[in-house]
């Protein structure tokens, strides 16, 4: 029940937010996006301190917020618009001229981040942490390439 209200909530955000985007500021948009990265990495740090052991492993805990992180994928591709990248943000302009592959980065991390939440539904660290580490290495090649 939690799920589809949190996958309904996350469908319409994303509409809507996709038809408002023609009217944001670029500093609204730039600071939309941080803030999703921000709980994204509320997220994914108690996740990687279980899956390296420096907390105890928690497999409802685990799953809840793998379940936030793949629904937070999905928000900050948007807010990545022309304009915004030479005001306060790490985001380097050459997502515009390579926007094809910046795509493809984000599609990768909404992918990775959803296999996580399916892995986590298991409830075993030796499942989970594979699918753990393609999500880390999703979120490397996008601060890789795109990120200051």
């Amino acid at each position: 029940m939690k799920k589809m209200l949190l996958i309904g909530l996350t469908a319409a955000l994303t509409a809507t937010a996709g038809i408002a985007s023609a009217q944001v500021k670029p500093f609204e948009a730039i600071e939309y996006r941080q803030g999703v990265f921000k709980a994204v990495k509320w997220h994914f740090g108690p996740l990687g301190d279980m899956v390296k052991g420096k907390t105890e492993f928690n497999a409802e805990e685990f799953s809840r917020r793998a379940n936030l992180l793949a629904a937070l994928s999905q928000m900050p591709g948007e807010a990545f618009l022309p304009g915004t990248y030479d005001k306060k943000t790490a985001a380097l302009p050459k997502i515009e001229t390579e926007r094809a592959k910046f795509d493809a980065g984000m599609q990768d991390f909404q992918q990775a981040t959803a296999e996580l939440a399916t892995a986590a539904q298991s409830g075993d660290l030796n499942s989970i942490r594979p699918a753990f580490m393609a999500a880390a290495k999703t979120c490397k090649a996008c601060h890789d390439n795109f990120r200051d």
